[in-house]
């Protein structure tokens, strides 16, 4: 095989290894990460999985293109080395065609020295016999072939020389394109698998961190559940009209007058987890506070405040906290003791709200939990 078609098959599987690889690549380099939907901690963890998912598929995917990447590299490796052969080629035609000039040059100088033309018609004519003039004109008729031979053969080096350094120079151009291509496709994947592992990783920890939050949770809801049924223990067992003590995190009604709108848990139509409980009322009507505690915070401004609007914020010990949003106005302030049923502030509108009601919520550690449970 020629070393021009050897050129032009190494070109032709650099071309089609660079194609092959930004393909693959073409498939993953805008892959995003879902934006987080997950309010559960399987949830959570179901959306970790799918992206390392992709990661796996996308390894696949790299392990292809590094394949395909390296044959390229081959294909170049094998351009550059024809590239060379080329160069000794265009060494080998120069050096011929420099000894054709000096050959034409001596035949040139050879043909003065015998008078040309003239001398060639002298040395036919003065033949004595017809075996001389047949040799004589044989020896003159080759001289001047041999110069037509030398020039012919002269420019056909020099076609060749201009071809070779046109046709090596372009493939060499190609092949160097070509690589640095692969390269630029092998990074991109690199990144984009670099940037899947991380947001994988993070979905991960927030999965676990959801986690703990819904045992903290089912823990609370359990010691509820319990204090309930001490609770109606104590009333089937009492008299009529009696006045009974409530069990450690059981609250009075905050807002006996309303209605519930909203409950604790998944909204579908807002796509969130609500933290607590709405209670809808006339704006301007009283609520009290759940148990008696101390004020950690208090809004009367009437600011977003986060979207809670004016707010009241009530400890109660033994890491249970209550909360009270969208208030129209507040009658409390930072550390404060409020006694049981106590008015602490009026339903209102303010903060991210939608209508007049009061948002109650309760924490055990930080953690919301369903207030039905506390009332």
């Amino acid at each position: 095989m020629s070393a021009r078609s050897r050129i032009r098959n190494a070109s032709r599987r650099i071309a089609a290894a660079s194609l092959a690889v930004l393909l693959v690549a073409t498939a993953y380099l805008f892959v995003a990460p879902k934006s987080a939907q997950a309010v559960t901690a399987a949830e959570k963890q179901a959306e970790a999985d799918e992206v390392y998912a992709q990661i796996d598929s996308l390894q696949t995917s790299l392990n292809e293109a590094t394949a395909r990447h390296d044959e390229a590299q081959a294909a170049y490796e094998e351009a550059i080395k024809l590239r060379d052969e080329a160069k000794e080629q265009i060494a080998q035609e120069t050096a011929h065609i420099e000894d054709l000039q000096g050959k034409l040059s001596g035949f040139a100088v050879s043909m003065y020295k015998q008078g040309g033309a003239d001398s060639f018609l002298d040395v036919v004519l003065s033949a004595t016999s017809f075996e001389e003039f047949v040799t004589s004109w044989d020896a003159c008729n080759t001289i001047s072939q041999q110069g037509a031979s030398m020039i012919a053969e002269a420019e056909a080096a020099r076609k060749r020389l201009e071809e070779a350094e046109a046709t090596y120079q372009k493939q060499g151009e190609r092949a160097e394109a070509e690589r640095a291509s692969a390269d630029e496709t092998m990074r991109q994947i690199s990144e984009t698998q670099a940037a899947l592992r991380e947001e994988a990783q993070k979905l991960s920890a927030e999965a676990a961190e959801l986690q703990a939050q819904e045992e903290l949770a089912a823990e609370a809801a359990r010691q509820a559940e319990a204090a309930r049924q001490q609770r109606e223990a104590a009333l089937s067992g009492g008299e009529p009209g009696a006045s009974v003590l409530m069990g450690s995190g059981y609250f009075t009604n905050p807002c006996p007058s309303a209605t519930s709108s909203s409950g604790f848990g998944y909204r579908t139509f807002d796509n969130s987890f609500h933290q607590g409980l709405d209670m809808a009322a006339p704006e301007g009507t009283p609520y009290y506070a759940a148990d008696s505690g101390t004020v950690m915070y208090a809004t009367n401004d009437g600011g977003y405040n986060g979207g809670a609007g004016n707010w009241v914020v009530i400890s109660h010990g033994n890491g249970i906290v209550t909360k009270y949003m969208h208030s129209s106005a507040t009658f409390v302030s930072p550390g404060d003791q409020v006694t049981r049923g106590q008015n602490i502030g009026l339903v209102g509108n303010t903060g991210n709200s939608f209508g007049a009601h009061l948002h109650f919520q309760v924490e055990v550690d930080g953690v919301a939990v369903n207030p039905l449970n506390y009332i």
